[in-house]
């Protein structure tokens, strides 16, 4: 059985996905390669995620729509969040205990932002980062 799990490199987070769990979706923007070194590759919850220590999490603005949580203690990149959902937190998925079972990418996001020093192999979507705004701000609208 695949685990939903997850933890820092110290152990002092930890967290448990609920409900089913989501396939990979990777962010080349440049934020994200700054944060994780490179690529962010985030997994959501249907049912959200339950942290055990959320007073050991930092949380960084690093936008007006969105902050990233990462362990106080070792500094591990855990988690993403937008501002206008804050309980729908993304986490990293090498943070998960058990990735074995994670599937294929699902979509690739600021494609156009990707440096050409590194590459995906499949046939997810690729997404330009204006394409990306659009979709939010539809959905800020009120469209789908």
């Amino acid at each position: 059985m695949t685990s939903n799990t997850g933890h820092c490199l110290c152990g002092a987070v930890a967290y448990a996905g609920k409900g089913e769990r989501g396939q990979i979706h990777v962010c080349h923007c440049a934020d994200c390669r700054r944060w994780t070194g490179g690529p962010f590759m985030g997994v959501q919850f249907s049912g959200g995620v339950e942290v055990s220590n959320p007073d050991a999490v930092n949380w960084f603005k690093s936008s007006e729509w969105a902050s990233r949580g990462s362990c106080r203690a070792c500094g591990t990149t855990l988690f993403y969040r937008l501002a206008g959902a804050p309980d729908n937190l993304i986490v990293t998925a090498g943070s998960l205990d058990d990735a074995s079972e994670m599937g294929q990418i699902e979509e690739h996001i600021f494609i156009d932002s990707k440096p050409p020093y590194y590459d995906f192999k499949g046939d997810a979507p690729r997404v330009t980062g204006a394409e990306v705004f659009a979709r939010f701000q539809a959905s800020q609208d009120g469209e789908s």
